[in-house]
């Protein structure tokens, strides 16, 4: 599902650099197929707990966990490792 927002701002460097953070963290936590929940909370906190520029890049930073990580777990690509498993 795309969401089109045709009034969106293009990303600042800093944003991008965030962005590229973002995707760094995604990419470690599933390098072995699964995402824990520890993982799951860095990923969480690195979208909601830092001081965003723009809602625009609010919306860049989810879509970009959507596109990694929900629609691997979804398509069973990817599992979500439960605590106490």
């Amino acid at each position: 599902m795309e969401i089109d927002r045709p009034n969106a701002q293009e990303a600042t460097a800093q944003e991008l650099q965030q962005l590229e953070r973002l995707k760094n963290i995604i990419e470690r936590a599933m390098a072995d197929g699964k995402i824990t929940s520890d993982e799951y909370q860095k990923i969480k906190s690195e979208i909601y707990d830092h001081g965003k520029t723009s809602a625009d890049q609010f919306y860049r930073e989810i879509e970009l966990y959507r596109s990694l990580v929900q629609e691997k777990l979804e398509k069973g690509e990817l599992e979500y490792e439960a605590p106490g498993m």
